[in-house]
């Protein structure tokens, strides 16, 4: 595991002084490291010597030398990973961006609860995802958290309210009537 190569037999087609072009050229942090290690190693010196120059662990020194003994000198750049495939498809995605924009078809207020996110994907799309993750996606669509205003127990019923409203109604139109009739009087008093 910890044998490799060292000296000419490490990046045999490559020579120092071609690795310390390369090392100046480089604009890269970390590419840089790698090739001042692979540098050190062409030289000859072990393992423990190279990670104590970088102030790196000796696996990791391990890694990129091998890298560099398995790929050559393309090994200076690091390999882009993937990532995992997404679960819904682009056109599920979009479906269910349109679907969440409607509103909850039993939710009057128009507001979707992660719960109900979840419980509608895995009817419609046949996929299980845990709460925290139909937050993220959520989150990623745009969408943002929104809590309707509670309301408080005592608060009047809607007959109430119209109630209210139609007896203020007749009160206002007896106080207009009073003001009226007030400079009436205070005329009939002075004169």
């Amino acid at each position: 595991m910890w044998n490799l190569d060292k000296g000419k037999a490490f990046l045999p087609s490559t020579s120092v002084k071609e690795l310390k072009n390369l090392y100046k050229k480089e604009k890269n942090g970390k590419a840089k490291l790698r090739l001042l290690a692979a540098i050190h190693r062409k030289k000859g010196k072990n393992l423990d010597d190279i990670s104590r120059l970088l102030e790196k662990p000796r696996r990791t020194v391990h890694g990129w030398l091998t890298y560099f003994q398995d790929r050559g000198i393309s090994a200076k750049d690091s390999v882009k990973q993937t990532g995992r495939r997404p679960v819904l498809t682009q056109k599920q995605v979009k479906e269910l961006v349109k679907t969440l924009e409607r509103g909850p078809p039993h939710n009057p207020r128009g507001l979707w609860t992660t719960k109900e996110v979840r419980e509608f994907i895995k009817i419609k799309y046949g996929i299980s995802f845990v709460p925290q993750h139909v937050w993220r996606i959520l989150v990623a669509f745009g969408f943002t958290l929104q809590r309707p205003r509670k309301k408080h127990h005592k608060t009047a019923s809607a007959e109430e309210i119209e109630r209210f409203k139609k007896s203020q109604d007749a009160k206002q139109g007896i106080t207009e009537r009073k003001i009226l009739l007030w400079p009436q009087k205070t005329r009939q008093h002075s004169a």
